[in-house]
Parts: C-alpha cells; structure tokens; sequence
C-alpha cells in the first residue's frame, strides 16, 4: 500500500515538473521573440546602409572618351563621347597647345564657338558628347591631345579626367614640310585697297581653260624711298581655295572641273621702290600664268595676290609655284616658292 502510494507521489511530482518545464520553456521562447523582433530592424538598417555603400560607391576611373576615328583631315568635324558619371556635376573639354592648330567645338544648340588651347570650355550638365573641328597650317601631321573633366558639385570629391588625341591631316603640305609663319611688320598708317585684275597678256600653255583672274589687295605703309637703296621683294605662300567674288577660302584640297585659287603676297623688303617688277606662275595640271607689269612696291609695300585659273584635269598631288621678277633686285633666294595641293574627282 504504501508502495503504491509512493509511485502516486512521484507520478504527481513529474508532471508538476513537467508542466513548470513546459511553462518555462514558452517563457523562454517568448523571451527569445521579444529579442529577434528587436534586432531585425537594426540588423535590415545595417543591410540597407551596405547597399547603399556599393551602390553609391565611387569609381573615379570610369570615364572614358570615345571616338569614332583618330584621323581626321583639316577642317572635317568629329564627334567624341563619354559615358554619364549619373552625379550631380559639370562636365568641361580642354584641347592641349599645339603650334599652328585652331579648334571649334558645335555647342548643343548648334553654335560654333573657337576654343582657347589650354584654358577648360565649360559643356551642359547633361552632355555626353561634343563635335570638334580643328585646323593645322603648319605641319601636314599634327597630333593634338585633348581632355574631357568632370567636376562634381560635391567639393568633397575630386574631379575626373580622361585623356585622348587625334591626329589632323593637311594634305596641302607636302610630306616632310613644315610652313614657317612670319608676323607681318608693324606699319604706322596702313591703308588697304582691293582690285580684281583680268590680265590682258596671258601666256598659257593649255588653251583650253579660261584665262585667270587675280586680286591683288596691296597694303600701304607708306614709307620713303631712298634713290640710292636697294630692292629686295620677297613672295610668300599663304594658301590653296577658292575664291568667291572678293572672297578667298581656304581648302585642303581641289576638285577637278572646279576653279581653284592660289594666295600669296609680295613685300619689298628693300630700301628703294621696285618700279618695274611683274611674276609668273606654275599651276596644277600644268597650267601657266604670266602677269604683266605691276604696280611699284615702296620699301615695306606689301600686295597680297590670289590668283584664280580653271582647268584642273589631273588627280593626285600636284605642284605649283609663284616666281617674282623684279628689276635690279639684290636677293633671288626669296623671289619664288613651290609648293603641292592634292587634286581629287
């Protein structure tokens, strides 16, 4: 009987226990919830601030600038691109100095505006690509480095650049030859005067095109002549075009069919006036020009000349040349040039 009481006893007491158990348990998890639900949005905080760490992080070597060619003829426009940095900021393109270049850029709203080599041309925010013109007159290969930078409104962070060149053809240089510009010399009074000439004694060697024309716009400095000085005139190159009424436009190459032009100026670089002087030209296609007599140059008298001829049936590099005869000149090493233009379809 007792026996029996004492296994009453223990039964009683582990259930006890088992239910305090259990009760504890639930307490426990509980306990633990309450826990989790607390630290879960601490630890979504944390997530999101990583996030948006890696999505916000800044790669300073991600611009890059694009273009479609790297060789480009003299005065042809082409287009470079870069990629959206997708940040507040400006953007700006800078073209290096380079002797004897010119650039343009086309801003979005089509202006053509010159760019000061060296110095940042500011571009529109949003602005991923920009069309550049750029001229050589000295070398007939130039390669010219240029820039694009990026500036963000944050002046916490650094600005960002990305480098490149192009190389800018003037296929009316001959290979091998650089143009030398001389800076015209100072003149108290300068007058200028344009004339269009049609020469009455030509000596063509083609008959067939028509005879040329020339402007000769002299520059007066007016200065004295001494009687007992001497003569010196020296002719200088200036460039190949076309010549539209009085104006002359300087191209990279001519066209066969089309009328071309030559530019180039007489200066009497001597003490005495050259009363009696006149030239003869070489042209493209092996067309010939003589002039007739032209007016006295004084000392420091300049006459800027464009002769205009048609004719042109040869494709491909041709020569021509400018010789200056003058009375009782002293110096024949500067009485002629020669030079080339090439001659296209």
């Amino acid at each position: 009987m007792t026996q029996i009481q004492n296994n009453e006893q223990k039964e009683s007491l582990i259930k006890v226990l088992a239910i305090v158990g259990f009760l504890a348990a639930i307490v426990l998890l509980v306990f633990i919830a309450v826990k989790v639900v607390t630290f879960i949005p601490g630890a979504f905080n944390s997530l999101a601030s990583i996030a948006d760490s890696v999505y916000n992080y800044d790669k300073t070597d991600t611009l890059k600038v694009t273009t479609p060619t790297s060789v480009v003829k003299t005065d042809e426009g082409f287009t470079i691109s870069w990629k959206d940095m997708n940040k507040p900021g400006t953007y700006s393109f800078m073209v290096d100095c380079v002797s004897g270049i010119n650039a343009d850029v086309r801003t979005a709203d089509g202006e053509i505006i010159a760019v000061v080599c060296g110095e940042p041309f500011k571009l529109a925010k949003d602005q991923t690509s920009l069309e550049i013109v750029m001229k050589t007159r000295i070398d007939r290969f130039t390669d010219i480095p240029y820039s694009i930078t990026f500036t963000p409104s944050d002046p916490r962070q650094e600005s960002v650049s990305a480098s490149a060149r192009v190389t800018i053809i003037n296929a009316s240089i001959p290979t091998g030859t650089t143009v030398t510009e001389t800076p015209a010399e100072p003149a108290k009074e300068v007058a200028t005067e344009t004339t269009v000439v049609t020469p009455v004694e030509t000596k063509p060697v083609i008959a067939k095109p028509q005879a040329p024309v020339y402007v000769e716009t002299p520059i007066y400095a007016i200065p004295a002549s001494n009687p007992n000085g001497t003569i010196d005139l020296q002719v200088v190159f200036i460039g190949v075009g076309e010549l539209n009424g009085s104006s002359f436009t300087l191209l990279p190459e001519l066209q066969t069919g089309k009328a071309g032009a030559i530019r180039f100026s007489v200066k009497n670089i001597g003490t005495k006036t050259a009363d009696d002087w006149s030239f003869n030209a070489k042209l493209p296609s092996d067309l010939s020009f003589e002039s007739t007599e032209q007016n006295a140059l004084k000392p420091n008298e300049e006459a800027i000349i464009t002769l205009n001829f048609t004719g042109i049936s040869r494709t491909g590099v041709e020569s021509f040349g400018v010789t200056v005869d003058a009375t009782a000149d002293v110096n024949s090493k500067n009485n002629s040039f020669t030079w080339a233009v090439n001659v296209v379809n």
